[in-house]
Formats: structure tokens, sequence, C-alpha cells
């Protein structure tokens, strides 16, 4: 059985993140009862959800849109289209009537109704239209769209008399990006005054951005390529203005499913496209299969991050929702808090009552309107708290009759407010720290051929992480470079290149690996592409039991790209029977297994093998190898397979250990220095009285000491040590013990 997912310009654009993954919109309340309620896009159920949150973090469909066959929904937002104060839900979706790719949902109390009648002042043409997201500014909707013209779109959208007008259309494009053969995407954010329409066209490992602004689309005011640094697959409808650094001037975050998130932002110095604080922090690029407790904790992780604010708009409302206890504070002991409970100094205070029994020693001081404590040993760990607040707001005057005549008196109109929040009680003392043996995890790149000669060199440069190797095996030759991930620290990159020492060749393809660990999405490239279709597959589509597998891309690869697994386990792509140069071997450490790919061609011999290692600050790594060819070189056939590996890492108590197997060790990863090696050479009046000794004699020490020095210490064996003196003096130089330093060539990482 063969599966084979190809996006070209079409597929691509309508449907491949519209199916395989999930996009989560909100908070909201549509309903006004309390409960936080989230749109969801490209679920399994439905193409649509509108979900409700229970107290307990449980999800309760309220609504759900399947469109007719062969109509995709690409994106939807929330927007006031008739200034009522209640959103409508705006849905573009890629239909097969050209009419159709633009929906209007109303809220009718329960859930959501389309019932307009859409009137446009200008048409787009007749032509199929194929967007690929939605963003808007107030009143102006920014629609991107692929074909038939790679370009945005720009419109005002309004209901009145029960009829949705489409007006002001304008649209904007470039010569960078009216050219191309994947997907467009659009976003708007503001600076200044100023509203910016910036459209985006993902190539390979670039971006071809253009910006103009929305009051005149036709002038461009910035055009540029800008390096994704092995960022792939932009999350369209995830495409958001953010005020990152808090400047008041906003940035377009766009989000990619390998887990990156960046930042573009103009100015007048031109576009900047950096990695935003958000990149690899798990907010974006859920799978369709996502659960609700992962739903739930992208949720939190939005808020807590910033780039959502609180999650019911209404200060006042009941905080029921298990999704709003975020942890309000954390105290150690000695801690002492101090919270004052009124909204605002001007609040005028009437009643306070604990919803929970408080912890002991928690108090509220009525005179200074705060909640007072000190935790003890007792309170480590978390705490709950939670409260209700009455504000006097004003005053009423209320009159009754009755038996006696009329009554007149006046009451207090209060406003009334529950808060919980979550309080963490860390302790003071810190244990011993135990001795932690962590497990390798092996990052291995290699190519195999007979194209290179027993005589060629290849020179290595690189950090501490990385090592190379060169292997002759019957005129085989076998070159890799290989990294332990499990020493590399966290927030670090390093760069290596495997380069032959001969002359550049005037013709170079380029086989690009790049492996996320985190999403565990491996992407593959040549460059200059045999085909211009962007293939994707994914085993656990194919079959259940492949969940442990990458989800793959190839960009250039040829057309006839296909997957299929045999008994074994061993998953295929292209089969080719045809005789091949050369392979060349991936192999990627996963969780409690190892990823291994083996790629056979044809083609010209290897120039050089470079790439970079990169760690979040949250842990997350990414490998990107690639490899140049003097020729361009044909895969033939792929295989994948997955190898059990052990990753328990084993923690000792430091009572625990012998004294025999205890030692210092200087533990050091990245940039570790290097240091230079020096020998004092025994004299020959020494190594002539050893000769003559007849008798075996104590071994002496103090005629031979060997120095290793740096440049601010020296290290002498001590006498207890064990030594080795030579019979005949040894002819070592200092120069004989120098390293070549070695110099960046202008084509490496």
């Amino acid at each position: 059985m063969f599966f084979r997912v190809l996006i070209c310009l079409y597929v691509f654009t309508s449907g491949l993140f519209a199916v395989g993954n999930l996009y989560v919109f909100g908070t909201f309340d549509f309903n006004n009862n309390g409960k936080s309620e989230i749109l969801k896009l490209g679920g399994l159920s439905a193409q649509l959800e509108y979900v409700e949150l229970d107290t307990d973090g449980n999800h309760h469909t309220l609504w759900t849109y399947i469109p007719d066959e062969g109509t995709v929904v690409i994106d939807a937002k929330f927007n006031d289209l008739n200034n009522d104060g209640i959103k409508e839900l705006i849905v573009i979706q890629e239909s097969n009537k050209n009419s159709e790719w633009l929906k209007v949902f109303e809220w009718n109390g329960q859930s959501f109704s389309s019932n307009f009648q859409l009137v446009e002042n200008n048409a787009l043409g007749n032509n199929k239209i194929r967007p690929a997201n939605l963003t808007f500014a107030s009143n102006t909707h920014a629609v991107s769209i692929s074909t038939p013209s790679r370009s945005v779109a720009l419109f005002s959208l309004q209901i009145k008399n029960n009829q949705l007008i489409k007006s002001d259309i304008q649209s904007g494009t470039g010569p960078l990006v009216n050219n191309g053969y994947g997907p467009v995407y659009s976003g708007l954010f503001s600076s200044g005054d100023n509203t910016f329409v910036a459209l985006m066209s993902p190539e390979g490992n670039v971006l071809k951005t253009v910006v103009f602004s929305i009051s005149n689309p036709i002038e461009i005011l910035a055009s540029d390529i800008l390096a994704m640094n092995g960022a792939r697959v932009i999350l369209g409808p995830d495409i958001q203005p953010f005020d990152e650094n808090k400047d008041g001037q906003e940035e377009l975050l766009v989000p990619f499913a390998t887990g990156e998130v960046y930042a573009l932002a103009f100015s007048d110095s031109g576009l900047t496209f950096t990695e935003s604080k958000l990149s690899q922090s798990n907010l974006f690029g859920m799978k369709s299969a996502a659960g609700e407790t992962e739903i739930n904790n992208t949720l939190l992780s939005r808020v807590e991050s910033g780039l959502h604010e609180s999650i019911l708009q209404n200060p006042h409302i009941a905080i029921s929702d298990s999704l709003l206890l975020l942890v309000t504070d954390t105290l150690l002991l000695g801690d002492t808090l101090n919270l004052f409970v009124l909204p605002d100094s001007a609040s005028t205070f009437y009643s306070f009552n604990w919803r929970i029994i408080p912890p002991s020693g928690m108090l509220f001081n009525p005179k200074t309107y705060q909640i007072q404590w000190v935790p003890t040993r007792n309170h480590i760990g978390v705490v709950d708290v939670a409260y209700a607040l009455n504000i006097r707001v004003g005053e009423a005057l209320k009159s009754e009759e009755d038996e006696l005549g009329d009554s007149h008196y006046i009451y207090p109109v209060l406003e009334a407010s529950d808060s919980s929040m979550i309080i963490l009680v860390g302790d003071t003392i810190k244990l011993p720290e135990p001795l932690v043996l962590i497990p390798p995890r092996f990052h291995r790149v290699s190519v195999t051929t007979k194209d290179i000669n027993e005589s060629d060199r290849f020179l290595f440069e690189g950090e501490t992480p990385f090592g190379a190797s060169s292997i002759n095996n019957n005129s085989v030759i076998t070159i890799g470079v290989s990294a332990n991930l499990s020493t590399i620290k966290q927030n670090k990159a390093a760069a290596f290149n495997f380069k032959s020492l001969g002359g550049r060749p005037d013709s170079i393809s380029t086989l690009s690996l790049v492996h996320d660990l985190d999403t565990n999405i491996l992407y593959m490239s040549i460059s200059p592409p045999q085909d211009t279709i962007t293939q994707s597959f994914d085993p656990e589509g194919f079959n259940n039991n492949f969940y442990n597998y990458p989800e793959y891309f190839f960009e250039g690869f040829p057309s006839n790209m296909s997957m299929d697994s045999t008994n074994t386990g061993t998953l295929t792509f292209p089969s080719s029977d045809t005789a091949f140069s050369g392979n060349i071997s991936l192999s990627s450490p996963l969780y409690n297994q190892d990823h291994d790919i083996t790629i056979f061609y044809f083609g010209g011999r290897p120039y050089s093998i470079r790439g970079n290692i990169s760690v979040k600050k949250d842990g997350s790594q990414k490998t990107i190898t690639e490899i140049d060819f003097d020729s361009s070189i044909t895969p033939l056939t792929i295989n994948a397979w997955l190898t059990p590996a052990n990753r328990d890492t084993f923690i000792f108590h430091s009572d625990s250990i012998p004294d025999t197997l205890k030692t210092k060790t200087d533990f050091q990863s990245f940039y570790s220095p290097a240091t230079k090696l020096e020998y004092k050479i025994p004299s020959v009046d020494a190594l002539e009285n050893t000769e003559k000794t007849k008798e075996p004699q104590p071994l002496q020490t103090d005629s031979v000491k060997f120095e290793i020095s740096s440049i601010d210490s020296a290290f002498v064996a001590p006498q207890d040590s064990l030594s080795f003196l030579p019979t005949k003096p040894s002819l070592i130089t200092i120069d004989s013990m120098k390293t070549p330093t070695p110099t960046a060539t202008p084509d490496s990482t």
C-alpha cells in the first residue's frame, strides 16, 4: 500500500495544515455564564468547533461547522461587524464555488448561524480564489490570495439590514512575491499612527517579504529576502500582531510548525526578522488529535507569556474556570504575603468572607484591606485561597406599604466578586546535589562513497561537542561527524565544517537535512531542486503504529516520491534498483529510540559536510546539516527506521557512593579552552644511570617530571604517581605538539 501526499501550489495552500494542525482561538464567553469558550479549527470531529470549558477543564461542544464536500476551512477570526458589541465569526474557506470563499456567522444566544447574503461593491474576479490566511485591524480585513494572483486582498466588512457588505476593496503585491511556487501569507500590524500589511512567500530557507501601508497598497515601502534559519512551514492562522518589547510599536508574529516564532518589524531602517522570545514555547502548532489537557496547557502558556490577556474579560465574574487558577504568587519560608484586595483605592469596602478555610495564620485586616500571612514549614507546596468581596457602589431608596402604612428606607447597592488564587510555598533548605549520570544521545551524519580517493584530505573545523571520523573499508570511504547532545548546555549553538582541501567545485549541489527534535519534524531539500513540488508524509496517518516516526517534508526531490513500509517496520520512500554511487546516513536521538534514515544516491563527489546544533532555553534541540557535492545528485532509495535506545538516567545520593568511586570532574560542554601539552625531556645522564641498574630498584620520579601547562596554571605529577621512563631519550619537540588553528572558510556554517 502506498501513501502519498503531494503539496504543490494548490494542495499546500488549501489544506495541509487545515487537516494536520489544530488551531485554537480564544478564550471567549458568548453565553455570559462565566466559563471560558474556545474556537477550534482543524479538529478531528469537525473543521470548526466552538467549545465550552467547565470548572474541571473538560470540553463541551456548543456548535460545529462541517462545510459542503469539497470545501476546506482555511482560517477563522472574530470581529464586530454591526457595532452591537457582539462579535461575528468570519470564516475563510476554499470552495469549489468561487462565491463562497467568505462566510460570516452570527451568535444567536446558543450557537452560531449564518443568514447573511453577501453584497460586493467590487468583485475580486471570476477565477477560483484560494486564500491562505485572514487577519484584520479595526474594520480592515486582509486575506492572502495564492491564486489566481499572489497578492493580498484588503476590504471592509459591514452588516446592514441583514446583508453582508464588502467594500473598499484593494489589492497589493510586489515583484518579489508575485512569482513563486508556494503559498503566500499576510498580516496586519501597527506602528505609531500607521497600519502596515506584510505579504510573505516562504521558499526554501528564505522568506520573500514586501510591506506596504493599508492606505496605499500600491506603493511598496519595503521589500527584502529574510533568512528563516531552518524554520519550516508557516502556521498561517496563527500570524498576529504583538508588541513584544512593549515599546508601543507592534511586530508581526510569524509562527512555524517546527516550533520557531519570528517577529517581523518595520522601521525607517527597513525590515528585521528576529526570533521571538515566544519561540519554542509550545504556543502554536498542535496536532489535530491534541487532547483536552494539551489544549488547556497551551491556553495557560499563552496567558503566562503575555500573548493573551485575562481569559475572562470581566474581572468581577466569578473565577470558576480551572484555566484561571494561575499561580498568583510564589513564597519562600520567611517571606510575608501582603495582598491588597480592593480593586482600587476609591472603592468603598462593605464585606469580606472566606470561600474556603484559609491556611493557618492567614488573616484579613479590615483596616488595611489586606490579606496578611507568613507561611510555615507545614505549608510547603500548593496553597489554595478563595474569598468573596462586596464593594459598596451606591445607595438606593426603597419604598414599601404594609398594614401600618408606608415605609421608606435606604439600602446599599453592592457589587460582589469572588476571587481565587494559588500560592506556591518553597523551602529555603538546599538539599545535597546528587550524582546524575545522563545517558548519551548521539547525533550522527555520514557519507559513504567510492568517489573519495585515499589521497583526499578533509579538514575538520568545529567546536567541542563535535567529532569527525574518516574510515577506509576496501576503498569505500566514509566521512562523518557526530555529537553527544546530552553534553550540550541550553541556550547554546555551535557549528562544524568537515571540508575537502581540494578546490571548491564550479558547480555545487546541496542536500539539507533539518531535524527538529522537539516537534519531530524532519525537513529535507535539494538545491538546485529537481522538482518544484513539495511533498509531505505523515507515518502516523499511514499507520497508527508509526506514531513515533517524524513527519517528513521533501523539497526539491523527484516527483515520484511515495511511502510504504516493510514487514520489519522500515519506511521506504522512493525505491529503485538503479545502481547508486553512495549513501548518506543521518541518525537522530528521540525519546527512547534512535531515528535513522539512509539516502542512496547517484551523483558527484562529496565536497563538504557542515551544520549546526542549537539548543533553546527550554531545552528543545534542532540539528541542521548541509552536504555539498561537486555536481547534481539524484536520490534513488530512502529508508527510515527506529532503533530502541536506553535513555535511563541514574541518580545516586552522594552518601551512597563508595569513597573509592568518588572523583572530582570538571564538566565542560561548549567552548572548553584548548590546553597545550609540554613535556620535560629527561636528561641523558638520568637515563644512563637507569640502564646500568642491575637490581630491581624502586621507581624514581625525581629525575623526570611530566608537566601540563596552560596560560595560567601548571601541573606536576606527584611523587607517588605512576611513571614510565623510556630506555632511550625521545626526540619530542615543542613544535610537534602544536595543532594548527582552524580557519573558517566563506562557505562554513
